[in-house]
């Protein structure tokens, strides 16, 4: 059989890992014997790509041709902060090709280990990622001639990994921060291993680049009184942006950091404390904090009824967020055994798992596969009582998944109507402007019907994502239109394709 590897695809830094059929599992490094990969692309001018450190390194000297930090648009145009798109040479580079270029590098890396190509994966993705995003993230491994066995949510790799080496049990609240995203996972963890996720929330867009940027902030200020501008210059900006986040992670062991800025021909030295460090993520905490608390309340539970608070990603080191949670839980929080792999690991031990090649005396082969929960409400776009068009939610967030044909009844509005369309949305909220619709599919009664007439509806959400609406003659019960969503995310079959095929002939390394 196939091996199937995990990845973590991460905002800032992506991993691969393996899972054998003792249910060893093993984080893969590349040649350097680096095993985490900085998620940046650098773009040759002879068209050959760089990933990772060395990609990083040259966006001191050409950041133009330099991309980072695009996870965050997945399923999106464009992942720049002016939603510009990302072009060098003419051509524009969407997320999900940008992504594709670090699991190609990633897969290259697992070649060289086993010696032979990989072609099957499970990838992680934030809990609180989108039908689209998900969507786009498989378009991405498609894109580096990868097959997408499953998508799975970060907190729950993560506790997995944590959980069959602690052998923990009961109620586990995952902490997940990272460089791009941010989530929180209430989950129930059964002595067999079995895990039911509760609630699920988070932030796609708070993470530790988010603190890079205040501290630039600070940096750019500071150089300005200095006589510096390190601010219009982009080589004096990537090189103060690196010095920020080196600067941030000194400070989670450090009460003061310093280093030196440079622009306009000369250094200029700069410290940061600690406290002063706290006092400009003050906010990003307390979203962090409330985020937590929302979510405990969607899983009906109090912070007093979480056994583990298990702190997952690279920008949980930071102090500041540990004092918080031991503040809200009243227990300190407890580290996954790698913050920067453990996803990965939890990833690998899936993917054994859906590999059906483990030994049957291993524990990870005894584990029942985690049941995870709808991120984001599904509904359907409908007159209300007052005539106004809102989205009626079939399938709550928080949903255990899957979900198999709940149903609901509509109604006709006009005399003799013939027709009915179908529109779905994702989102929590009855206003339509707060969701996004994803698909849509028109049916026919193959007659005029009175006004109030019956539409019955049915939706299911399977495991691996796929959403499927039906209407049927509420009457007759006859089948009238079928609505199946294939996560399209943002780009087409066809680009998806023709992007696949560049990739065969582009050097990755």
């Amino acid at each position: 059989m196939d091996r199937i590897f995990g990845i973590d695809l991460g905002t800032t830094n992506s991993v691969i890992a393996y899972t054998d059929p003792t249910a060893a599992t093993e984080v893969i490094a590349g040649q350097d014997g680096n095993r985490i990969v900085p998620s940046v692309v650098y773009f040759g001018k002879d068209g050959s790509q760089l990933v990772g450190m060395s990609a990083r390194q040259r966006a001191i000297i050409e950041p133009e041709r330099v991309a980072m930090l695009f996870k965050r648009g997945m399923g999106e145009k464009s992942f720049l902060d002016n939603e510009a798109p990302f072009v060098v040479d003419g051509k524009t580079w969407s997320p999900e090709e940008l992504s594709a270029s670090v699991l190609k590098k990633l897969a290259l890396m697992a070649q060289e280990r086993f010696g032979e190509p990989v072609r099957k994966v499970v990838i992680t993705v934030p809990a609180y990622f989108g039908d689209n995003e998900r969507a786009a993230t498989k378009s991405a491994g498609e894109i580096a001639g990868l097959e997408v066995v499953h998508i799975v949510n970060e907190p729950t790799a993560a506790a997995i990994a944590h959980g069959l080496d602690n052998a923990s049990a009961g109620r586990i609240l995952v902490f997940d921060l990272g460089g791009g995203t941010f989530d929180v996972t209430v989950m129930e963890v059964a002595s067999d291993g079995s895990m039911k996720v509760l609630a699920t929330g988070g932030d796609r867009r708070l993470g530790g680049m988010d603190f890079d940027n205040l501290i630039l902030a600070k940096m750019i200020a500071t150089a300005r009184q200095g006589g510096l501008d390190v601010e219009t210059e982009p080589w004096a900006r990537q090189d103060a942006y690196g010095k920020a986040e080196a600067l941030k992670k000194e400070l989670s062991t450090l009460e003061t950091a310093s280093t030196s800025l440079t622009g306009s021909g000369r250094p200029l030295p700069f410290e940061l404390t600690r406290a002063q460090f706290e006092k400009l993520i003050r906010d990003k905490v307390t979203a962090t904090e409330d985020t937590t608390l929302y979510t405990l309340e969607l899983a009906g539970l109090q912070p007093s009824d979480i056994g583990t608070v298990l702190m997952v990603g690279g920008s949980s080191r930071i102090p500041a967020f540990q004092k918080m949670l031991e503040r809200v839980c009243g227990r300190p929080p407890l580290f996954s055994r790698n913050l920067d792999e453990d996803v990965a690991r939890g990833a690998a031990m899936l993917a054994a798992k859906e590999g059906q090649d483990l030994d049957p005396r291993t524990a990870l082969a005894r584990m029942p596969k985690p049941v995870d929960v709808c991120s984001h409400g599904l509904g359907i776009t409908a007159l209300n009582d007052e005539m106004e068009l809102r989205n009626f939610i079939m399938i709550n967030a928080q949903t255990p998944v899957p979900v198999d044909d709940v149903a609901d009844t509509f109604n006709t509005v006009d005399e003799g109507q013939n027709e009915v369309e179908i529109k779905l949305n994702e989102g929590d909220e009855e206003d339509l402007e707060f969701v996004k619709q994803l698909g849509k599919s028109t049916g026919s009664f193959g007659r005029g019907v009175p006004k109030g007439y019956p539409i019955k509806v049915t939706m299911s959400y399977d495991r691996a994502g796929m959403i499927e609406v039906n209407a049927y003659d509420g009457q007759t019960g006859t089948h009238m239109c079928k609505l199946k969503v294939p996560r399209p995310g943002n780009l087409s079959k066809a680009q998806v394709a023709n992007a696949a095929a560049l990739y065969r002939n582009t050097k990755v390394s």
